[in-house]
Protein backbone atom coordinates (compact mmCIF):
# COMPACT_ATOMS: atom_id res chain seq x y z
CA UNK A 1 0.00 0.00 0.00
CA UNK A 2 1.18 3.49 -0.66
CA UNK A 3 -1.20 6.54 0.66
CA UNK A 4 -0.97 10.15 0.03
CA UNK A 5 -3.18 12.15 2.60
CA UNK A 6 -3.94 15.61 1.30
CA UNK A 7 -5.15 17.77 3.90
CA UNK A 8 -7.29 20.73 1.84
CA UNK A 9 -6.42 23.88 0.34
CA UNK A 10 -7.18 26.89 3.40
CA UNK A 11 -10.62 27.20 3.72
CA UNK A 12 -13.08 30.49 4.27
CA UNK A 13 -13.08 29.22 7.77
CA UNK A 14 -9.36 28.88 8.58
CA UNK A 15 -8.51 32.22 7.03
CA UNK A 16 -11.29 33.44 9.22
CA UNK A 17 -9.78 31.69 12.29
CA UNK A 18 -12.90 29.82 13.40
CA UNK A 19 -12.84 26.39 14.73
CA UNK A 20 -14.99 24.39 11.61
CA UNK A 21 -15.67 21.13 12.21
CA UNK A 22 -18.41 19.69 10.35
CA UNK A 23 -19.52 23.36 8.84
CA UNK A 24 -19.33 23.37 5.17
CA UNK A 25 -16.84 26.30 4.38
CA UNK A 26 -15.30 26.03 0.96
CA UNK A 27 -11.74 27.08 -0.20
CA UNK A 28 -10.47 30.56 0.02
CA UNK A 29 -8.56 32.66 -2.79
CA UNK A 30 -5.77 31.05 -1.45
CA UNK A 31 -6.68 27.95 -0.70
CA UNK A 32 -7.68 27.44 -4.51
CA UNK A 33 -3.93 28.35 -5.55
CA UNK A 34 -2.85 25.92 -3.04
CA UNK A 35 -4.74 23.30 -4.00
CA UNK A 36 -4.08 23.93 -8.27
CA UNK A 37 -0.41 23.46 -6.96
CA UNK A 38 -1.08 20.37 -5.19
CA UNK A 39 -2.38 18.60 -8.26
CA UNK A 40 0.27 20.06 -10.48
CA UNK A 41 2.68 18.06 -7.86
CA UNK A 42 0.66 14.89 -7.95
CA UNK A 43 0.64 14.52 -11.68
CA UNK A 44 4.20 13.05 -11.50
CA UNK A 45 2.69 10.16 -9.13
CA UNK A 46 1.04 7.32 -10.40
CA UNK A 47 -2.18 7.53 -9.01
CA UNK A 48 -4.76 4.49 -9.29
CA UNK A 49 -7.55 6.35 -7.10
CA UNK A 50 -8.50 9.21 -5.22
CA UNK A 51 -10.79 9.04 -2.07
CA UNK A 52 -12.00 12.38 -0.33
CA UNK A 53 -13.73 13.45 2.79
CA UNK A 54 -17.34 15.00 1.17
CA UNK A 55 -17.29 18.39 3.56
CA UNK A 56 -16.66 21.21 0.68
CA UNK A 57 -13.05 22.79 1.13
CA UNK A 58 -11.72 18.96 0.35
CA UNK A 59 -13.96 17.96 -2.69
CA UNK A 60 -12.87 21.38 -3.88
CA UNK A 61 -8.87 20.23 -3.42
CA UNK A 62 -9.93 17.08 -4.81
CA UNK A 63 -11.35 18.21 -7.89
CA UNK A 64 -8.05 20.02 -8.77
CA UNK A 65 -6.36 16.68 -8.33
CA UNK A 66 -9.04 15.02 -10.42
CA UNK A 67 -8.86 17.02 -13.49
CA UNK A 68 -5.26 16.79 -13.51
CA UNK A 69 -4.03 13.07 -12.91
CA UNK A 70 -8.01 12.01 -15.02
CA UNK A 71 -9.64 10.05 -11.95
CA UNK A 72 -13.05 10.16 -10.63
CA UNK A 73 -13.24 11.24 -7.04
CA UNK A 74 -14.86 8.74 -4.67
CA UNK A 75 -15.85 10.36 -1.29
CA UNK A 76 -15.65 8.39 2.25
CA UNK A 77 -17.37 10.06 5.12
CA UNK A 78 -14.99 8.40 7.38
CA UNK A 79 -12.66 11.26 5.96
CA UNK A 80 -14.33 13.98 7.43
CA UNK A 81 -13.28 16.67 10.17
CA UNK A 82 -14.29 15.51 13.40
CA UNK A 83 -17.58 16.81 14.40
CA UNK A 84 -17.07 19.79 17.57
CA UNK A 85 -20.30 20.07 17.90
CA UNK A 86 -21.18 23.34 19.34
CA UNK A 87 -17.68 24.49 19.13
CA UNK A 88 -18.11 25.08 15.41
CA UNK A 89 -18.27 27.92 13.77
CA UNK A 90 -16.75 30.23 17.10
CA UNK A 91 -13.37 31.71 17.18
CA UNK A 92 -10.98 31.59 19.86
CA UNK A 93 -12.33 34.55 21.85
CA UNK A 94 -15.91 33.71 21.10
CA UNK A 95 -14.90 30.25 22.45
CA UNK A 96 -13.43 31.27 25.90
CA UNK A 97 -16.33 33.37 26.28
CA UNK A 98 -19.64 30.95 25.81
CA UNK A 99 -17.47 27.94 27.18
CA UNK A 100 -15.33 29.46 30.18
CA UNK A 101 -14.87 25.94 31.43
CA UNK A 102 -12.86 25.35 28.73
CA UNK A 103 -9.56 27.83 30.45
CA UNK A 104 -10.63 25.01 33.56
CA UNK A 105 -7.38 22.99 34.70
CA UNK A 106 -7.98 19.59 33.49
CA UNK A 107 -5.91 15.85 34.01
CA UNK A 108 -3.08 16.48 31.57
CA UNK A 109 -3.78 14.92 28.52
CA UNK A 110 -7.74 15.31 29.32
CA UNK A 111 -9.54 17.72 26.58
CA UNK A 112 -12.24 19.68 27.03
CA UNK A 113 -15.85 18.13 25.61
CA UNK A 114 -17.71 20.58 23.76
CA UNK A 115 -22.07 19.46 24.00
CA UNK A 116 -22.66 17.57 21.19
CA UNK A 117 -19.45 16.79 19.71
CA UNK A 118 -18.69 13.15 17.90
CA UNK A 119 -16.22 11.55 20.73
CA UNK A 120 -12.77 10.76 20.21
CA UNK A 121 -13.05 7.27 20.86
CA UNK A 122 -15.78 7.34 17.96
CA UNK A 123 -13.31 9.55 15.91
CA UNK A 124 -10.51 7.48 16.21
CA UNK A 125 -12.34 4.02 15.58
CA UNK A 126 -13.97 5.14 12.23
CA UNK A 127 -10.12 6.12 11.27
CA UNK A 128 -9.35 2.65 12.10
CA UNK A 129 -11.44 1.17 10.13
CA UNK A 130 -10.66 3.36 7.02
CA UNK A 131 -6.98 2.98 7.48
CA UNK A 132 -7.40 -1.02 7.43
CA UNK A 133 -9.85 -0.09 4.29
CA UNK A 134 -6.64 1.86 2.33
CA UNK A 135 -4.18 -0.89 3.64
CA UNK A 136 -5.99 -3.31 1.34
CA UNK A 137 -5.80 -1.53 -1.72
CA UNK A 138 -3.05 -1.88 -4.20
CA UNK A 139 -1.20 0.88 -5.70
CA UNK A 140 -1.10 4.76 -4.92
CA UNK A 141 -4.37 6.32 -3.32
CA UNK A 142 -4.97 10.02 -2.92
CA UNK A 143 -7.17 10.49 -0.27
CA UNK A 144 -8.21 14.75 0.70
CA UNK A 145 -9.25 15.35 4.48
CA UNK A 146 -8.24 17.19 7.19
CA UNK A 147 -6.01 18.54 9.48
CA UNK A 148 -7.23 16.21 12.73
CA UNK A 149 -7.91 13.52 10.18
CA UNK A 150 -4.52 13.58 8.93
CA UNK A 151 -2.91 13.85 12.83
CA UNK A 152 -4.96 11.15 13.47
CA UNK A 153 -3.96 8.82 11.24
CA UNK A 154 -0.35 9.74 12.16
CA UNK A 155 -0.73 8.95 15.61
CA UNK A 156 -2.14 5.76 14.81
CA UNK A 157 0.71 4.69 12.24
CA UNK A 158 3.66 5.46 14.67
CA UNK A 159 1.36 4.57 17.70
CA UNK A 160 1.28 7.40 19.70
CA UNK A 161 -1.22 8.16 22.16
CA UNK A 162 -4.31 9.68 20.31
CA UNK A 163 -5.03 11.77 23.10
CA UNK A 164 -1.21 13.65 22.57
CA UNK A 165 -1.80 16.48 20.97
CA UNK A 166 0.19 18.76 19.19
CA UNK A 167 2.32 16.49 17.68
CA UNK A 168 1.72 16.32 14.17
CA UNK A 169 1.24 19.23 12.69
CA UNK A 170 -0.80 19.60 9.54
CA UNK A 171 -0.60 22.61 7.01
CA UNK A 172 -3.43 23.04 4.38
CA UNK A 173 -2.49 21.44 0.98
CA UNK A 174 0.35 19.49 2.42
CA UNK A 175 1.26 15.92 1.62
CA UNK A 176 2.07 12.94 4.10
CA UNK A 177 2.42 9.81 2.91
CA UNK A 178 2.19 6.26 4.76
CA UNK A 179 3.04 3.19 2.96
CA UNK A 180 3.71 -0.63 3.86
CA UNK A 181 7.35 -2.27 4.58
CA UNK A 182 7.71 -6.03 3.39
CA UNK A 183 5.85 -7.17 6.36
CA UNK A 184 2.98 -5.55 6.03
CA UNK A 185 3.88 -2.54 8.55
CA UNK A 186 2.53 0.65 8.30
CA UNK A 187 5.36 3.42 8.17
CA UNK A 188 5.34 7.12 7.80
CA UNK A 189 7.45 8.02 4.60
CA UNK A 190 6.22 11.63 4.98
CA UNK A 191 4.54 14.26 6.55
CA UNK A 192 3.39 18.01 6.34
CA UNK A 193 5.44 17.92 3.11
CA UNK A 194 4.74 21.33 1.47
CA UNK A 195 7.43 22.18 -0.92
CA UNK A 196 5.22 23.10 -3.83
CA UNK A 197 3.43 25.73 -2.48
CA UNK A 198 5.54 28.48 -2.98
CA UNK A 199 5.39 30.64 0.01
CA UNK A 200 1.42 30.01 -0.25
CA UNK A 201 1.74 27.55 2.88
CA UNK A 202 -0.47 27.74 5.87
CA UNK A 203 -0.63 26.16 9.08
CA UNK A 204 -3.04 26.91 11.28
CA UNK A 205 -5.36 24.23 11.98
CA UNK A 206 -8.59 24.85 14.27
CA UNK A 207 -10.95 21.90 12.63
Amino acid sequence: MRLILVRHGESVGNAAGVLQGRLDYGLSERGLLQAKLTADRLQAEPLVRLISSPLKRAAETADFVASAAALPVEFDEALAEYDIGEGAGLTPAELRERFPELLQPRPHGERFAFPGEEGRDHFHQRLTDALARFQQMDGLTVAVAHGGVVSAICHLVVGLDLHRRGVFQVGNCSLTEVITDRSGRLMLARHNDMCHLEGLSTLADRG
